[in-house]
């Protein structure tokens, strides 16, 4: 089972009037209840717990840090297009994008985060149980709010081409909120895909009027002093 709706949060009947106290009990229990009864894909309770806009860290020396994080949380409150973080490891792209989850999880809203190579190994292992990876790529393409983790880590064939074609070009398709992740600084270069699908890849990474790309210029942060 893939993501499923979470529990309308106004369902308080309207006859009673909660004190704060206990709303805030009730709300915290559907949280708790969707973190552990939805699939969040590569998201673990420490990742959601480090990785917030309170912990994402901007005063590093000459970097857009501090854009990068208004830009992720302006995308939180009005997820209109996609969002294209680029830049080398350690910059932040993940940590931004997992804040941006934490705070959909917070708000009871739908999400699914998955790191490339592992959103490609979950297909091949359905693909080898009865075709059953028909029903999880249907997910991937229309689950309302996807986050791709480091684009271009995966190791190439034909058949990991065509998957990430399908969630790519049918997302687009359909404006469905797309957070994607990438080490590659210059999309026609770099992301690289066999000739039959590359072009229409790349011109969707670069639809200016749908993406909005953000380069994070920053050290990584597991060297600054």
């Amino acid at each position: 089972m893939y993501w499923v709706a979470p529990a309308n949060q106004e369902t308080i009947s309207a006859n009673y009037i909660l004190c704060e106290c206990v709303k805030d009990k009730v709300i915290s229990r559907q949280k708790e209840s969707m973190t552990s009864s939805q699939d969040l894909g590569d998201l673990t309770p420490s990742m959601l717990k480090k990785m917030t806009f309170g912990t994402f860290k901007t005063n590093q020396q000459d970097s857009n840090l501090s854009e990068a994080l208004e830009i992720s949380k302006a995308y939180f409150e009005n997820p209109d297009g996609w969002l294209l973080f680029t830049g080398p490891t350690g910059v932040g792209k993940t940590h931004l994008s997992v804040a941006i989850a934490e705070k959909r999880i917070k708000s009871l809203k739908p999400v699914y985060f998955g790191f490339i190579p592992n959103i490609l190994e979950k297909l091949r292992n359905f693909n080898n149980r009865d075709n059953q990876t028909e029903g999880y790529l249907a997910f991937l393409i229309e689950c309302p709010f996807l986050i791709i983790d480091d684009l271009g880590s995966q190791v190439n064939s034909n058949w990991a081409e065509e998957k990430i074609y399908q969630i790519i070009v049918n997302r687009h398709n359909n404006g469905l909120p797309t957070i994607i992740t990438t080490r590659a600084s210059n999309i026609s270069e770099q992301l690289v895909f066999n000739p039959q699908i590359s072009e229409a890849i790349q011109s969707r990474l670069q639809d200016t009027k749908m993406v909005n790309e953000f380069a994070i210029v920053s050290q990584d942060y597991r060297n600054r002093s």
